[in-house]
């Protein structure tokens, strides 16, 4: 017989509710051989020199100077070194087949840690892994796969204020030297997802994430724009670009950028481009920084135009989900713009100005100084805005087409005023040097054309989006799980109440092939000796889960809370129409603790939610008052191209709010005549804001929000039989 027991709950936030693995560039997976230390032969340690706080006040105080009002975002401070397996490290002989050489580099206060490697060219066989074990963080393998022409090679930060470099080669092979490494960058920003970067080093308030409903008609544009980590002369910076198309529709991977993000030609070699560093839905929920690409080749760069367009060195592969933008160089400016972009490195952004940008000149620098008239002026953001890191964000028009690229400004959370986007029409063939132009390279067939689209060229079963059924009105919280008053675990994870599984339902149309799943992780509490994992499963199934087909264990100290997880799967799998994806936790110690966020929703939303009690599976509408979605993200590809990249269960209501994000005015309208007697306005606490009506008519109401505090409300009101809420943000006047 089965068991059901009515449960209340709990969140973080309430809302009308009442509460009674291995990261990086492309790699080979897998994990480096345990090697026995004896005393007498211990892996060396380089301690870096201390950094001293004056350094770092300095670096932060050119982050945010006025001075230039150039946006790109300084996180590191550079070591010089010269450290490879001749002249440093320790060789271990003859290690299950392979000889292995490691050694260990510590910089004292640092939040993360990037090499950089010369010299590079592994042999076939070869195997070489990053890795902090106290942060349970590895990159790698990199092998002979990885090398390149230029002989370099960087790495995305490893967490942690110590790294441990261990290369592996087959005895065969002796004991070679196959790099040098010549750059170790200090993060003394925190740029790197951990629970331990600084809470004030991210996007204002004012952002919006690119995943809002507001977004959606450039849903496909946002897969071109990408976070850089560049290096500079003393250390490491962070600026943005965008992945672009050109007239011969060869997939050739151009990312444009801002000339001031790149101090040398060069420095394009050894930066890291990373893909898809992004919240699943409308949130400012951390993402994970798995997608990067090593390295790029200079194509065309330009300081007095500030533009930069390089050449990946690798096609970023389907699971990435590139898509290459379209671009204008038409002298016909949009009514309208937006900008999509990495604000402090943080996730994606998007900033929407409702009018037309005005051709401008942008300030002085020293010789050479910036072209008169070469530079598109955003007056006003309406919505979002631009700062440090957003540097080479693009500005696209309504068609999705590029036609600038973030320069700086003083716009600011504050007072979104005044950006500067160096013009593609104006750097398009400005110069006759092929050097110093973009038409060489983006119309190689010289076509002569003024504008093209973008395009999507992986198609079937490379074409990959991701899937979740999180939309904008959800707010994601560790839900607390009370039996008879009583605290007694979580709904998303470790509970004492018998929950052993949790699973999410999706509806995918398509022979869809899953690739991984990302966790929006909520707590993780590390206590025992032994380690606690969970078991990632895939279910098929109907209306509850039926059969297992595919399974994973993973160590929750690989993970990291308050951000989105991605857990590659070892094969692609292949479920039927409707299926479930969730953990089960399989052996968890008992002084740990594992959440992941959820959504609480009201009664008559769609439940998403399955959990497993006394080895049977229960919907949690049924046993709960409310519905529930777990903070899930499915990376699938051979989907049915005609479904949106988020989907949900049920039709949502046709109603709309503008402009969001609002500053005094918000606009409702629905297609059913709207009661006022039941509009109402939340905050995030559930506290109802009381808010005057302006304008009344029967299927459009325009609300007052002067005298509010900037933030994220929630619009409600009756539609139907139900009712429907609208989540928007409040930005200061």
């Amino acid at each position: 017989m089965r068991r059901f027991i009515r449960y209340t709950f709990g969140v973080t936030t309430i809302i009308f509710f009442t509460a009674n693995f291995i990261n990086g560039q492309i790699s080979g997976g897998g994990f480096p051989l345990q090697v026995t230390e004896q005393k007498s032969a211990r892996a060396q340690i380089i301690q870096m020199p201390v950094l001293a706080q004056s350094r770092i006040d300095s670096l932060m105080e050119s982050n945010q100077s006025s001075d230039g009002r150039l946006k790109s975002l300084i996180f590191a401070h550079g070591f010089d070194v010269d450290l490879n397996p001749l002249n440093s490290g320790q060789w271990y002989l003859n290690n299950s087949g392979y000889n292995v050489w490691k050694i260990v580099i510590r910089s004292e206060g640092a939040y993360s840690l990037n090499l950089i490697f010369k010299d590079f060219e592994l042999p076939v066989g070869a195997r070489l892994f990053l890795f902090n074990e106290a942060e349970e963080h590895y990159l790698g393998a990199f092998t002979s796969v990885n090398n390149k022409r230029t002989k370099k090679f960087a790495v995305s930060p490893v967490a942690g204020e110590e790294i441990t470099v261990q290369y592996e080669v087959p005895s065969e092979l002796g004991t070679p030297t196959s790099f040098t490494i010549y750059r170790v960058n200090h993060d003394f920003l925190g740029i790197l997802k951990s629970d331990r970067r600084p809470l004030d080093k991210v996007a204002g308030s004012c952002n919006i994430d690119v995943n809002c409903e507001i977004g959606d008609r450039y849903d496909e544009v946002k897969n071109a724009v990408c976070r850089m980590i560049v290096p500079t002369k003393d250390g490491a910076e962070v600026c943005s670009g965008t992945l672009l198309n050109n007239t011969a529709e060869d997939q050739k991977p151009y990312i444009l950028s801002a000339g001031h993000c790149y101090d040398k030609w060069e420095y394009a070699e050894t930066a890291v481009y990373t893909f898809n560093y992004e919240s699943p839905y409308c949130a400012p929920l951390d993402g994970d920084p798995v997608n990067s690409i090593s390295g790029a080749a200079m194509k065309a760069h330009h300081d007095s135009l500030d533009f930069a367009l390089v050449e990946l060195s690798t096609v970023p592969p389907p699971e990435y989900r590139p898509y290459y933008a379209g671009w204008s160089h038409s002298a016909i400016l949009p009514d309208s713009t937006v900008s999509i972009h990495h604000p402090w490195g943080d996730v994606k952004k998007i900033a929407i100005d409702n009018n037309p940008p005005v051709k401008s000149s942008f300030g002085n620098k020293p010789p050479p100084e910036y072209i008169k008239n070469a530079f598109l002026n955003v007056k006003e953001w309406d919505g979002g805005v631009t700062e440090n890191g957003s540097s080479g964000g693009g500005l696209f028009n309504t068609k999705g087409q590029l036609i600038g690229t973030l320069t700086g400004g003083a716009a600011i959370c504050a007072d979104p005023v005044n950006d500067y986007f160096a013009s593609f029409e104006v750097y398009w063939d400005y110069r006759s040097d092929s050097t110093k132009q973009v038409k060489y390279w983006l119309d190689p067939l010289n076509q002569g054309i003024s504008n093209i689209d973008g395009k999507q060229f992986y198609e079937d079963e490379n074409l990959c989006k991701a899937f979740t059924n999180l939309v904008d009105e959800d707010e994601h919280a560790n839900v607390r799980l009370n039996v008879q008053g009583s605290f007694s675990g979580y709904w998303g994870g470790t509970n004492d109440v018998g929950i052993d599984e949790i699973v999410e339902r999706f509806s995918i149309p398509g022979n869809e092939s899953l690739k991984g799943v990302s966790f929006g992780v909520g707590k993780i509490v590390r206590k025992a000796v032994q380690k606690s994992e969970i078991t990632v499963k895939v279910y098929n199934g109907n209306s509850l889960p039926e059969s297992v087909i595919y399974s994973k264990t993973v160590n929750i100290s690989s993970l990291v809370d308050d951000a989105m997880n991605y857990i590659p799967f070892n094969t692609d799998v292949h479920p039927s129409e409707t299926f479930f994806v969730g953990f089960e936790l399989s052996n968890m110690q008992a002084q740990d603790t594992f959440v992941i966020y959820q959504s609480l929703r009201s009664a008559e939303k769609p439940n998403n939610f399955y959990f497993k009690l006394d080895g049977q599976w229960n919907d949690f509408s049924e046993n709960a008052e409310g519905s529930m979605v777990n903070v899930m993200e499915l990376v699938a590809c051979n989907y049915d191209d005609t479904i949106s990249d988020t989907p949900v269960v049920d039709t949502p209501a046709n109603v709309w709010i503008f402009p969001n994000p609002a500053r005094d005015e918000l606009t409702v309208q629905s297609d059913q005549e709207i009661t006022i007697e039941t509009i109402s306005v939340f905050n995030l606490l559930g506290q109802e804001v009381k808010v005057p009506l302006i304008h009344v008519q029967p299927f459009e109401v325009k609300l007052d929000l002067t005298g509010n505090t900037p933030g994220i409300y929630v619009v409600r009101f009756n539609y139907n039989d139900s009712f429907v809420t609208r989540k928007f943000s409040l930005v200061p006047y």
